[in-house]
């Protein structure tokens, strides 16, 4: 299928990626010059080993030099002043010319497959029979993975949010909520998830399901409530819904479930015959959009980029 070669394109191009970083020559950087007494301290302590004075770096020898060194005149201390002035413009032009080590661009994601699968593990059996009647069968059986977030940075960056597409190797792949639909199961026909809402209605759907919190709606409340959850109603299938979108299907960079998406549960009754591909999408897309086009650290959506140094 389509899909699983672009997956086996994208990957086999990682490990290229990964096999020319691997190959490349380090140049150590210089080291740092020292100061004018450090230069006197290393030559003393040479000086008295060759004659036998010392035989191992103690307290007492180094208060011993120390002391000799407060006690020279400013004339004498010009010698070493003079040689850590040669050093330190010798390191100056030295570090100019080797290239410093780039910022590594690494990438945080808030998308956590292993939580759904620990979350589905402890659901009593009609909490699973709702949920697969609801279209969110997939769920179920989604395996505990720990996402490769250098590869997840290189297709944030061959992704083209104007065509919706992938550029791999000078062919553009588009992607499609079929794809969607196959990688993670949800429907990819239907009606579109609607969400709008008044304010109003979004704090009394929050009022009805218990999650009377100003703003957005944290991750950990909506887990904490499903572990303690044994019903099998409305109200689970809500948080349950919630808690999958803000940890797999529309994560933000942050521990949240944007309030907005309360309104979602104005319609439980109707999950199945909704198009969750077709949101998901529409979400990584205008993610990956906002990071390009406004040169953002964080994508709002399933994916995050930050720069950090090694």
């Amino acid at each position: 299928m389509k899909t699983t070669r672009i997956l086996y394109a994208t990957r086999s191009m990682g490990r290229v990626e990964n096999i020319e970083e691997q190959g490349a020559v380090q140049v150590p950087p210089p080291k740092r010059p020292v100061g004018p007494f450090l230069i006197y301290y290393k030559k003393q302590l040479e000086l008295m080993k060759s004659k036998g004075i010392v035989d191992k770096i103690s307290t007492t020898v180094k208060k011993e030099i120390r002391e000799k060194w407060m006690n020279l005149d400013e004339d004498s201390k010009l010698e070493y002043k003079k040689e850590a002035r040669e050093n330190s413009e010798k390191y100056a032009n030295l570090s100019h010319n080797i290239p410093r080590k780039a910022r590594k661009v690494s990438l945080y994601t808030r998308c956590a497959p292993n939580h759904v699968h620990l979350m589905v593990s402890n659901l009593n059996e009609r909490q699973r029979f709702v949920l697969r009647e609801m279209g969110f069968g997939s769920m179920l059986d989604l395996r505990s993975i720990q996402l490769n977030r250098d590869f997840c940075k290189w297709l944030v960056d061959h992704v083209d949010h104007n065509s919706c597409a992938l550029d791999i190797c000078g062919r553009r792949l588009p992607i499609s909520t079929k794809d969607v639909e196959f990688i993670l199961g949800v429907k990819s026909s239907g009606v579109d998830v609607s969400i709008v809402a008044s304010v109003e209605e979004i704090n009394h759907i929050c009022q009805q399901h218990g999650l009377n919190v100003v703003g957005d709606i944290p991750i950990n409340l909506l887990e904490g409530k499903l572990k303690e959850m044994k019903t099998s109603g409305k109200e689970f299938v809500g948080c349950f819904v919630l808690f999958v979108l803000g940890t797999l299907l529309c994560p933000t960079p942050k521990p949240y479930i944007k309030r907005s998406f309360i309104s979602i549960l104005l319609n439980i009754d109707e999950f199945k015959s909704l198009n969750w591909a077709k949101l998901v999408l529409d979400f990584l897309i205008r993610g990956v959009r906002k990071y390009k086009e406004k040169n953002r650290v964080g994508v709002s959506s399933s994916v995050s980029v930050k720069e950090t140094k090694e």
